[in-house]
This record gives structure tokens, C-alpha cells and sequence, in this order.
């Protein structure tokens, strides 16, 4: 039995570019607050659109602050 090298598609530093693409720099902490608080309205204070994969993303990084180090 031939086993296969796992593949995992992990797009390393894909929210902190989000962030700076959002005008927030790289504080991505305030960009996944500012999701996850405006998720149901649809837009981020600065009339940028959120998308599933943007609210996915910020709840990992929401998540995140919680891992021990």
C-alpha cells in the first residue's frame, strides 16, 4: 500500500494581507473584531463587503487569542 504525502492548502499570511488590503495595517485583531461584530450587516465600518471566507478567517483568528503559547 503506496501511501500519498498529505496536501494541505494553508494560506500562510492570507489575513494579515486582507488586513493591509482593508486599510487596517497589520492589525488584524481589529480587522477580525470588526468582522465578526459587523458580519450580519454585510460591510466593515469602511463600506468594505464581508465575505464568508473573511468571517471563516476572522473567527480563527478570533479563536487563535486563545491558544497557549
Amino acid at each position: 500500500m503506496s501511501s500519498k504525502p498529505l496536501k494541505f492548502d494553508l494560506k500562510e499570511g492570507a489575513f494579515t494581507r486582507m488586513a493591509k488590503e482593508k486599510g487596517y495595517g497589520k492589525n488584524v485583531q481589529k480587522l477580525a473584531t470588526d468582522i465578526m461584530k459587523n458580519k450580519d450587516k454585510g460591510k466593515l465600518p469602511n463600506g468594505k463587503r464581508i465575505t464568508p471566507l473573511m468571517v471563516k478567517r476572522a473567527n480563527f483568528v478570533v479563536n487563535a487569542r486563545k491558544f497557549k503559547k
